[in-house]
């Protein structure tokens, strides 16, 4: 049989003929709950083990751009949100919407709290996005200046880049 022969329809009906033999599917009002199940937790497994790999990855390069710098607590790189200090601690004193702020690692650990009052909820977490990206384009342009930008958008556009990008640039000197 040529597969350039065959019409739509026919290559349709034998690829779903193949998906109830693997299935052991009579037809597919019958799907089996075990199957169903196993399906979604090797799903969420992979998912699970993706995240992790991603949250390592930027944390190691945080850490490393911390402990660089002499910070000693460059650990809370690896503790959810507590990075986001860390984050800012590595950018260090800097100008944010005009403003030079001397504080920069409380920046967006006070934009999350921010987020979490009750009232302008939709502007504080605008405001943290913003701020995010702020701190994380002066982090970039610390590291590789002639590339920030690109960075940045690339961190915007994919965020999942952002911890190869970390982790890539974590061994660099600060070009200011």
């Amino acid at each position: 049989m040529n597969i350039s022969e065959l019409k739509i329809t026919e290559i349709l009906d034998m690829l779903l003929t193949k998906i109830k033999d693997v299935l052991h599917l009579t037809d597919f009002t019958q799907i089996d709950l075990k199957n169903l199940t196993s399906a979604i937790l090797i799903s969420f497994t992979i998912t699970s083990i993706i995240f992790f790999v991603l949250w390592l990855l930027r944390a190691i390069g945080l850490y490393k751009m911390s402990k660089k710098k002499g910070d000693s607590y460059a650990f809370l790189a690896f503790i959810p949100y507590f990075c986001l200090y860390i984050q800012g601690k590595i950018v260090g004193k800097t100008r944010l919407f005009g403003i030079e702020i001397e504080h920069t690692e409380l920046v967006l650990p006070l934009m999350i709290i921010s987020t979490m009052l009750p009232f302008g909820k939709p502007i504080a977490l605008l405001l943290f996005f913003i701020s995010y990206f702020a701190i994380l384009y002066r982090l970039y342009s610390l590291k590789v200046p002639n590339f920030a930008i690109l960075l940045l958008i690339l961190s915007i556009l994919l965020p999942f880049l952002q911890p190869f990008i970390l982790f890539t640039i974590r061994n660099k000197e600060d070009a200011v």
